[in-house]
């Protein structure tokens, strides 16, 4: 009896030692060099992205859009009770734009829509350009932008040409008026479950609502050129350092804060943003008697606000925004306005 339980445990073990070789596991495959690294860089840009934030898969979108903008140039009297104010516009009958997103790279440019003779004669032409190239992340945003205007028309001429014949004659217009703009922007974002790249560019979605304290700091080159009727007629005394202006060229540094917040219901998101800020402007500017250069401070603001849906392929928002910023010089204050309305939509492959 011994014997045979002898016999029976080897061949239970024996039996186990045979299966537990027959399931041995393949060797695993090896990595390449290249694959490593890709598997790496996954797993860290998972690990980076909030909780909050969905990332879309792919990196390349395409966004048609339609802007209506509205610019102006407003010039006040900074002396209390002395000179009026008057203000110039561009004729922009509106414009068409595309959208290109590359990975982080985000690229506007825009078009303007053509102008009717009955436009024209009223208004006056305007040529412009307004290109912008952004590399958007989720904590800073660098900008650079482009914009410049020529030919401009008085909107408020009344009190100064009281017998101008509208009709006959349309606005007064200062063809040779030019504003060009152009500089860099650097935005941070002190939240990172909220995400002005899923606001405003649809780059990726947020899911649920949060805003942040936003900061930025613009460093930006403006430049106007004028013919000598700038100023209108009875203000000239009123305005010494601006009558007879041929150009200016200011180079400014600003500094801004404000907040921002993004409204989240499944897609569709609403957001809100307000920045104001100052800093300090060089100013170097000729008239036609006289060059000068002074050192002054501006004041700049902004505030935009979007309706949008983002979908896993089709998005699409409505943008409202104005900005100002100022020029002041010695007596005078030029405010450039520039308001825009946006529709745009598109889709990410």
């Amino acid at each position: 009896m011994a014997r045979i339980i002898k016999y029976f445990i080897f061949i239970v073990v024996l039996l186990a030692n045979t299966t537990v070789l027959a399931q041995k596991s393949e060797p695993k495959k090896k990595l390449t060099k290249a694959e490593k690294k890709e598997k790496k860089k996954q797993e860290k840009e998972k690990n980076k992205i909030p909780e909050n934030i969905e990332v879309f898969p792919g990196n390349f979108l395409i966004r048609p859009r339609f802007v209506y903008p509205i610019v102006s140039v407003n010039v006040s009297n900074r002396l209390f009770g002395k000179g009026e104010k008057f203000s110039y516009m561009p004729a922009m009958p509106g414009v068409v734009g595309l959208s290109l997103k590359i990975k982080k790279v985000y690229i506007s440019a825009a078009l303007q829509l053509p102008a009717s003779e009955a436009l024209k004669k009223k208004y006056g032409v305007t040529k412009f350009r307004n290109i912008n190239i952004n590399i958007q992340g989720r904590i800073v945003n660098w900008g650079l932008f482009y914009r410049d205007y020529k030919g401009f028309y008085l909107s408020n001429y009344k009190q100064y040409y009281p017998n101008w014949n509208q009709d006959s004659l349309g606005y007064p217009k200062s063809p040779g008026l030019r504003i060009i703009e152009g500089g860099i922007n650097l935005g941070f974002n002190f939240n990172k479950n909220f995400s002005m790249n899923a606001a405003f560019a649809q780059g990726e979605r947020q899911k649920k609502s949060a805003g942040s304290f936003l900061m930025g700091l613009s460093e930006r080159y403006q430049r106007i050129e004028a013919d000598t009727s700038f100023v209108p007629p009875t203000q000239g005394s009123l305005y010494p350092n601006l009558d007879k202006l041929v150009y200016g060229n200011f180079i400014s540094t600003i500094v801004y804060l404000g907040f921002g917040y993004q409204f989240v219901i499944k897609k569709v998101h609403f957001t809100p943003v307000l920045l104001a800020g100052s800093g300090f402007q060089f100013q170097s500017y000729v008239q036609t008697d006289k060059k000068r250069f002074w050192i002054n401070v501006p004041t700049y603001a902004t505030a935009k606000a979007q309706l949008g849906y983002n979908g896993d392929h089709f998005f699409a928002n409505l943008i409202y925004a104005t900005e100002f910023n100022t020029i002041p010089i010695k007596e005078s204050r030029i405010r450039l306005f520039s308001n825009w309305l946006e529709f745009g939509m598109g889709l990410r492959f």
